[in-house]
């Protein structure tokens, strides 16, 4: 079992003294702020309103003005309650609320019942109790706040009411004081990106009298370092999280936008970044539009994938690998097999990630056959830990322990997130093609430390795309290493699709696969003991959907071999 030494368990105590103490310069930067500073100068104006490639939908204002707040895939009614003085559901709901996103539904909606809602909405929170709160302006959320209050200036302020001109735009210049000074103090995360995006709105879309004041801040420059850090050379993001890329192309296609509105010449790493990114995204999806369910993707937005690529997507054609994102394909006809042979991300971004090493999906004829369980929101937090862990994925696990530690103190996750420690790191991988069809050979060491073996794992596709063909090795990491004093138990496990059924052969020799067009596929093992298990998807909306799985159980003393195929008939 993977653990802790006593000397890293010392550095995880200093690693949470530093977020605490990041914690207490936050609660000083909000005291100065929005309590102490008076601002010598506000904006006047917003000379440009951004673009929103998020889709609006008039029903959620509808149902917010009746009390029923549907956020972060959850509906909350409220009553006749400001939904900032209820006791939140979760704190992702309660996040999604305070970034003020759904002002959109509202602009869409254009009635003025409804602006004057959301406006009514905006005094709520700006004199709510809990204003104040450092839970009001973590770095991520206050980003997207100031981009939504920029975004939608035009249906807030009322000169005739209370949110005149000055309350709004001094509003606005704490979001800008804060951000700047978050920037500065925050630890290397995808929060500086989202706050080197904010920042960069605010001074393309604010009048130029204010924004000349902030030249000295390089805005610009610190997007071009968080874009090169943290976008990857094929276009991936540095989370590895399909979902991750998605939501940031919808801030960075608007900031773009914002340059081009203002005659300003667009940024190369920002240009850069997006025409990296689109390609990426599309083979982050499988042919149906749905992303690759690893490392944290959960269900695909469909409709903000679409108006990214309306928008950025023409002229771009997919790349056939992202190697240094450690995803790698396969393709036969009607046949496509991707594989996850990249390292677990560095702890900071790992807040979402999953110890799913080698995992594969596969899709076939238009289907998804073979997947991973998906993602759980974080509030569902035993479903969050569960579908994180290596029995989740469809690969191998020994001892029913996942490759990483996954599970923290809360004391710990409360000050650090969820982040995991003692992943698996980058291995070579093989991909070409072999006299039987497309071949790709990885491994990964995420069992070394707790049981001093490597897994390796080989899939070959047939050229007519009618045959899988798979092969697990369990070795040890060190040549002629002493071999276990007892053996291991290891499972490899295939989630199917809630679409598919399955059926066990009577001789219990195979498994019929039967997708949704009637093709059959048969499951063999070199391995007589495999079986049909139970298993959850969360692919398709929060909805933990009953599916099945196949799982091959096995013992391993210094070395096993496990052989398995899928064969259409």
């Amino acid at each position: 079992m993977t653990y802790f030494s006593f000397s890293e368990k010392i550095k995880l105590v200093y690693l949470a003294f530093t977020y605490y103490i990041r914690h207490i310069k936050q609660n000083i930067t909000l005291f100065h702020i929005l309590r102490w500073r008076k601002a010598k100068s506000l904006p006047n104006a917003v000379i440009h309103q951004p673009d929103d490639f998020h889709i609006s939908d008039p029903t959620i204002a509808e149902d917010i003005y009746d009390g029923h707040i549907s956020l972060a895939g959850l509906s909350f009614n409220i009553g006749a309650n400001s939904p900032f003085s209820v006791v939140p559901p979760n704190q992702d709901w309660y996040d999604e609320l305070i970034s003020f996103g759904w002002l959109r539904h509202f602009k869409a909606l254009e009635s003025p019942i409804a602006l004057l809602q959301a406006k009514a909405l905006f005094i709520d929170w700006l004199y709510n109790q809990y204003f104040h709160s450092r839970t009001n302006w973590r770095a991520s959320v206050t980003a997207k706040r100031l981009i939504a209050l920029l975004s939608y200036h035009s249906i807030l302020i009322d000169e005739g009411g209370e949110i005149s001109s000055h309350t709004y735009f001094k509003t606005i210049d704490q979001h800008i004081q804060i951000l700047i000074r978050t920037y500065k103090n925050a630890k290397h995360s995808q929060d500086k990106l989202d706050v080197a995006i904010a920042l960069c709105f605010a001074q393309n879309c604010l009048d130029k009298a204010y924004s000349d004041r902030y030249i000295d801040n390089h805005f610009e420059a610190m997007l071009a370092t968080q874009l090169n850090e943290q976008i990857l050379p094929d276009g991936g993001h540095i989370s590895r999280n399909p979902d991750t890329l998605l939501e940031i192309m919808l801030d960075l296609i608007p900031l773009k936008t914002s340059y081009t509105a203002q005659k300003l010449p667009v940024p190369v790493a920002l240009q850069n970044a997006i025409d990296r990114i689109i390609p990426v995204l599309h083979f982050l999806c499988h042919p149906d539009g749905n992303f690759i369910q690893f490392n944290g993707a959960g269900p695909t937005d469909w409709a903000a994938f679409l108006s990214v690529f309306d928008a950025e997507g023409e002229g771009f054609n997919p790349p056939t690998q992202a190697p240094h994102s450690g995803y790698y394909r396969l393709y036969a006809p009607n046949l496509q097999v991707t594989i996850d042979a990249g390292a677990m991300p560095e702890a900071q971004f790992s807040t979402n990630a999953h110890a799913g090493p080698l995992a594969i999906e596969i899709f076939i004829s238009g289907y998804r056959m073979v997947v991973n369980c998906g993602a759980a929101p974080k509030y569902d937090y035993n479903w969050f830990t569960t579908t994180r862990s290596t029995a989740a994925h469809s690969t191998l696990c020994v001892d029913n322990e996942s490759t990483a530690i996954i599970k923290l103190p809360n004391w710990l996750s409360n000050l650090i997130g969820n982040q995991i420690f003692h992943g698996h790191t980058k291995m070579p991988v093989t991909i070409g093609k072999t006299t039987s069809g497309p071949q790709v050979t990885a491994s990964h060491n995420g069992y070394v430390r707790a049981f001093g073996l490597i897994h390796k794992r080989q899939i070959t596709l047939s050229e007519d795309g009618d045959l899988i063909t798979g092969l697990d090795d369990l070795e040890p990491a060190t040549p002629n290493a002493k071999p276990s004093e007892h053996k291991l138990p290891f499972d490899i496990r295939f989630h199917l699709h809630p679409d598919v059924m399955t059926q066990s052969s009577r001789d219990g020799h195979s498994i019929l696969i039967t997708l949704p067009n009637q093709e059959t596929w048969q499951f063999v093992s070199t391995f007589a003991s495999f079986r049909l298990e139970d298993s959850i998807y969360l692919g398709e909306g929060h909805e933990k959907k009953k599916t099945s799985q196949i799982v091959i159980s096995g013992e391993v003393e210094d070395y096993a071999e496990v052989k398995w195929q899928f064969r259409k008939i």
